[in-house]
């Protein structure tokens, strides 16, 4: 499986927002990902077709909302950065 990797200073659960950056957000795709005990969030990318991408990731700790945003690009099923 391919998987984005995103390592916090504490347990997490984040809502990841995939963004095709092709112009249409006919295939985003949402969802929730709970780190558990561990530190990392490892979010599933293996739905994302061909092309360069944005991942959006929201978080709440202390009563205080966080986001993050990277780019990432998948050929032939290859991770690209």
């Amino acid at each position: 499986m391919k998987t984005l990797k995103f390592n916090f200073c504490h347990p997490v659960k984040v809502n990841a927002h995939l963004i095709p950056l092709n112009g249409t957000c006919t295939k985003c795709l949402h969802m929730s990902v709970d780190s558990d005990e561990s530190d990392l969030v490892e979010i599933p990318i293996d739905q994302c077709g061909d092309g360069n991408w944005r991942i959006e990731l929201e978080w709440e700790y202390h009563n205080e909302w966080f986001h993050h945003k990277k780019e990432f690009g998948v050929k032939r099923n290859k991770l690209l950065y």
